[in-house]
């Protein structure tokens, strides 16, 4: 039975498809992330040279 999840997940992976697809989500997701969380440091710091 674990044979056959595995088996499953390296056909997923080894597919030009999934790989594509799953590239995508990362690069939105994860960059999407990153910017919200780039963009609260940057507030941070604009408000401490306010407070200065």
């Amino acid at each position: 039975m674990p044979y056959d999840f595995y088996d499953f997940f390296i056909k997923q992976r080894n597919n030009k498809n999934f790989t594509e697809v799953s590239n995508i989500v990362r690069q939105k997701l994860w960059r999407e992330t990153y910017d919200v969380i780039e963009s609260q440091e940057w507030e941070e710091i604009t408000d401490k040279i306010r407070k200065g």
